[in-house]
Formats: C-alpha cells, structure tokens, sequence
C-alpha cells in the first residue's frame, strides 16, 4: 500500500513466524535487503527509506482496540530490521487494510467508520477516521491532496491519542523544554547546538538550525556525506541525553529513534524552500531526517511531535513559530468525535490532567508545518503551562491506496517462502 508519503507492505500477522525475533529473516528476503543490497533488486523494497517499510497487523485483544499494528523498519543496504517507534505514515493504511480485509466492520448506512490501533512499538492507540463506501468498504476515491503524493485520494485522519512518551514515557525525557546538546567527534570538530528533546508520537531531537556551527549552515539539497556525518552525530547524542542510549556507539546501532528534525522559522525560508502555501503563512519550517539521510518531506509522527512543541511555550520550536494560534472547533464531549456506539474511549485517556491542573484549560490549535514538499495542517489539543504540560491528541489526514495484493515471494538461506 502507499500510505500518505510512504510505501509497504501491509501483512496478516498470522501469516508471520509466531515469534517476532523470527521476522527478520523472512522480511530482509522480502524487502531486498537480504545480503545488504542497497537497490533492493531481489525484493518489493523501494530503496529508500520512505519505501522500505512493513505493517503488520492483527485482530485486537484490548479492551476498545480494533486492530493491533507493529511497525518495521528495514534498512536499505543494511541486514537490519528496526522494530523501535512508529511510523505515522503507515499507520494512515492500518485503518483502510482492516477494513478491506473485514478485520472492522462499518455499520450499515454510515458514511464513516473510527478504526482504533494499538501500535505495539510505542503502545500507544491511534484512530483512523476512514470514508466509507456504500457497500461498506473503504472509499479510497476523493478530492484530499497531501504534498509528496501526486493525485488525489479520500481523506484519513490519524489521531494520535496522548501521544507523550511513546518510547522515553515521558513528554520530556530531560526534564527541561530547551537543552544544549555537545557534540564531540572522534575524528571532527566539537560544537554545540540548541535543542529540543521531545517525545511525542515518536522520540525527536528537534535543532534551532540558527544554533549549527557556521560549516553546517548549508544551502536546502547540499547534503554531502561529511554533513550527513555531523547530523548522525548530532542525533546520537541527543539519543544518549535522552536515556533511550547509554553511549554514543549504542546510538548507531538503532537508525530509527530518535528522529532528527533542523527547525527555523518560516519567514527564513525562500520560495524555492518548499511549496508556496495559499492564504496563511506556516508556522515554522522543518528538515526531518530519516535513517541518516534528509527525509523527501515529513514523518506524520515528526508533524504530530512539532506540532505539540510549537504548542508548548519554552521548547525551541514555540520561539520559532511565526503565527498566533488559529482555533479549531471541538464537540463539547473531547471523547465524543472517536467514538461510535460500539466503542469505548482509549485506556490511555485515564492520564488526562489530574486535578492538581484543573484550572488550566486544554487549549485547541491548527499548527501549519513547511517542509521541502509543501505543508501539513495538525489540528492539536493539548494543555500546558510554565510548569505543567500535556498533549491530548495530535490530528493529521492522508490518504492512502492499495496498489496490489497477493503473495509476496522471497529467498532466505536457501529457503524459500511466501507470505
């Protein structure tokens, strides 16, 4: 399936070895990546990042979950699969591949249907708001258009439920809302930049690019593999502050988390920088990283993760964000819009502001993000104060389209199969 800017394979998990740590081989094979082939040449894989990724996906057990979903990450030119955070990208399919496959029913008449996903990697629920067609399958036709995608598509909104901690169980794993992180390389310079150490959705290492030394101050598509370096080693030192390493070695051996994300403002960029944006200036502009290299345009877990930091005064991405909060209209009942009759609110909403918070009042905003392909709206809902912060939930919409089924053969070992 392509779902929202990224492509992969959406698999039963019965249809897997019952053991997870069994996966690796069966899905290297199957991607392309078995023998480290960075062209993916005897798989389905895409040879990219963004192209190289696996859903798998399974009838709940939860009380008020659909559907369960593990993210995988194979790596391109690498014999590795990387089960830690989420990809909100491919979640937006989760919803549409349950239906199509009758893991979730709609109810007759309805023209929508909630699918709610307990992601494994970060135990945290997601809800897929999906359109739905008179005979009760998914309605992938419509007039949504994201940027990265060419065509249009029905829309899917993904809801990211209290999405703070998702790895670290924390929203800010360091205690403090700005850090300086210092970078000291082996073979390199040493320098120091302004950071954001945030966890919301997936871990982030969110940078003020005004804070890079002088000889990473480059020009948007000048990436060399000597700046390629400093930004991995920028990201694996936020990754031992964060506690998710205890060293700077442990930090290479998991590419996918934390994300890495260079931050500034949107009145610095030029017209060239990204998709010009009809009838309101974004709030801020952001590179995302994605396993070493600059991503096409941006994870839906880093949109929902920046969109709460621009939301939440003292992070680097609040003092960079350019324009005033535009409110969004919410039903009286926060839980009310996720549920229909058959289901029950997310478990995860019990840590909703204890009455020691009482008297703030949780606070709707649309945050506009500028990327190097466009934009994206994420509609958030969160509450904070000098001292207390909580993100509620974090909206986004994608579209997404099945582009083939059937069996997916590969070779591991000499063995073959199919899934």
């Amino acid at each position: 399936m392509r779902a929202g800017t990224s492509k992969g394979l959406f698999i039963h998990r019965h249809h897997l070895p019952a053991s997870q740590e069994a996966w690796a081989g069966p899905l290297l094979a199957a991607m392309g990546s078995h023998g480290s082939d960075v062209r993916q040449i005897d798989g389905v894989g895409g040879a990219t990042s963004t192209t190289s990724k696996v859903a798998v996906i399974s009838p709940s057990t939860r009380m008020g979950v659909d559907v369960d979903y593990t993210f995988v990450q194979v790596a391109v030119g690498q014999e590795v699969v990387d089960f830690s955070g989420n990809c909100g990208n491919m979640c937006s399919g989760v919803g549409p591949f349950a239906l199509q496959e009758g893991l979730v029913r709609a109810v007759p008449g309805d023209r929508t249907l909630d699918v709610r996903i307990f992601n494994t990697n970060t135990s945290r629920v997601i809800v897929d708001t999906v359109e739905v067609d008179e005979h009760g399958s998914f309605n992938e036709d419509g007039d949504y258009a994201i940027p990265g995608v060419k065509g249009t598509g029905s829309e899917v909104k993904v809801a990211f439920i209290d999405p703070a901690g998702s790895m670290t169980g924390t929203l800010f794993p360091t205690g403090r809302r700005s850090d300086t992180i210092r970078v000291q390389e082996k073979d390199g310079p040493s320098f120091r930049v302004t950071a954001t150490l945030i966890d919301a959705a997936n871990p982030f290492v969110l940078i003020d690019k005004t804070t890079l030394p002088a000889f990473l101050q480059i020009e948007p598509g000048k990436d060399t593999p000597e700046y390629l370096k400093h930004m991995e080693s920028i990201r694996r030192a936020g990754a031992v502050l964060m506690g998710l390493a205890p060293s700077m070695e442990a930090a290479a051996k998991v590419r996918a988390t934390p994300k890495l994300a260079i931050l500034s403002s949107s009145s610095s960029r030029t017209k060239t920088d990204s998709i010009e944006d009809a009838g309101r200036t974004p709030d801020i502009h952001v590179q995302a990283f994605s396993m070493g290299k600059p991503h096409p345009s941006l994870q839906l877990t880093g949109a929902a993760c920046l969109a709460s930091a621009v939301c939440i005064n003292g992070t680097i991405a609040h003092a960079l964000a350019s324009s005033s909060p535009k409110r969004m209209e919410f039903p009286e009942d926060p839980e009310s819009q996720w549920n229909t009759p058959e289901r029950t609110p997310s478990p995860s909403n019990s840590d909703y502001p204890s009455s020691s918070a009482s008297s703030l009042v949780p606070s709707p905003r649309t945050v506009r993000l500028s990327h190097s392909a466009g934009s994206i709206d994420v509609d958030v809902l969160a509450t904070c104060s000098e001292a207390f912060a909580f993100v509620d939930r974090c909206v986004v919409s994608r579209t997404a389209r099945r582009l083939f089924e059937g069996k997916v053969y590969y070779y591991e070992d000499r063995r073959s199969g199919d899934f």
